[in-house]
Order: structure tokens, then C-alpha cells, then sequence
């Protein structure tokens, strides 16, 4: 596995100067690069140990006890098994509802679908055909 020169300068800056604490699947190819070029790999190294040593002088701070106190009492809490067995019957009450609904819309369509959707046009064939019968009964005059 080969190593890019930017691929070796990120790792200083991630790492530090010191290639030891460095991944160990990345120890082997930098080493290799840094052999190869020395002059430039050993300056970001350099840059990389100057930043080491500036961060290992900033005092190392420890978290107050009274503000763990407060982020645990902050965090949310799990919820009881009552309050998730009610949200999943309020829940299995809605879907029951809306299915509900749906069928009670397809019905009232499916009823609207059987009614005669031109009531005048049925008055004027039940007229004809009442027409048609009498003249049919009566005799014919000639």
C-alpha cells in the first residue's frame, strides 16, 4: 500500500509529530514515505511536535460534578410500558378509524353509483312506455 505526501500530512495533523501514535496499519507506509523524503516529511513532523507540545501545556480540565448532576437529571427518560402500550393503542384506534371511514366512503359512492343518474330521462321513458301500452290495449280505429 502506497501513501500520498497529503494523505502523510493529514495524519501528522491528526495524529501528532510522533509516527509511533499513529494507526498501526499506517506506521509501516509512512515510515517508507518518510524515507523516501525525508526533508519534506520531517518538517510536518516538526509542525506536528511544535502543536503536540503546545496542547500537552494547556491544563487538562475535569468535569464539574455539579453540571454531571444536572445532565443526568436533564436527559430524557425512557417511557413507561403504560405510556407506550397507551400510544400504541392511540395509534391502532386511529388506523381503525380512517379504515372505518374509507369504507363508509366507498359504500355511500357504490350507492350513489346504483341511483339513476338521469331522473328525467326515466320519467320521459316511463311515459313513453306507458303511451305505448294504452295504445297498444285500445283498440285500433279505422
Amino acid at each position: 500500500m502506497t501513501m500520498t505526501l497529503e494523505r502523510f500530512a493529514d495524519l501528522a495533523e491528526i495524529y501528532g509529530g510522533d509516527v509511533a501514535r499513529w494507526p498501526e496499519a499506517e506506521r509501516e507506509t509512512a515510515r517508507a514515505l518518510l524515507a523516501v523524503a525525508p526533508l519534506r516529511l520531517e518538517a510536518v513532523l516538526a509542525d506536528a511536535a511544535r502543536l503536540d507540545r503546545l496542547l500537552d501545556l494547556a491544563p487538562a480540565q475535569s468535569a464539574d460534578a455539579a453540571l454531571l448532576g444536572r445532565l443526568i437529571a436533564a436527559a430524557p427518560q425512557p417511557a413507561s410500558a403504560a405510556r407506550r402500550w397507551l400510544a400504541g393503542a392511540g395509534a391502532a384506534l386511529g388506523l381503525g378509524v380512517a379504515a372505518l371511514a374509507g369504507v363508509a366512503v366507498g359504500v355511500m359512492i357504490a350507492q350513489a353509483g346504483h341511483a339513476d343518474p338521469h331522473p328525467a330521462q326515466s320519467v320521459i321513458a316511463t311515459d313513453f312506455t306507458a303511451d305505448l301500452s294504452e295504445a297498444l290495449e285500445e283498440p285500433a280505429a279505422l
